[in-house]
């Protein structure tokens, strides 16, 4: 059998990235700030910066592979 057909889809996830720039009382950037909303579930999560969106994204893809690797197959006959 060839190989790819042995092989699972792709896990796809939806996120909605926002991001913005603060700015001070003098109007000069202070930081940009990011969010992400899971396109799944209404919930958002906010990150103070580039490092901490990362650290989650980073942990989430892990997080799913792992849970990639049970069984997706249906556990009823379609009659």
């Amino acid at each position: 059998m060839p190989n790819f057909l042995q092989s699972r889809p792709p896990h796809y996830h939806h996120f909605v990235l926002l991001v913005w720039e603060e700015r001070g009382a003098d109007g000069q950037h202070e930081a940009w700030r990011f969010s992400l909303q899971d396109s799944q579930k209404e919930a958002r999560i906010g990150f103070k910066n580039v490092q901490e969106l990362t650290v989650f994204l980073e942990k989430w893809m892990k997080d799913s592979s792992e849970d990639s690797q049970t069984d997706f197959s249906p556990k009823e006959k379609i009659k």
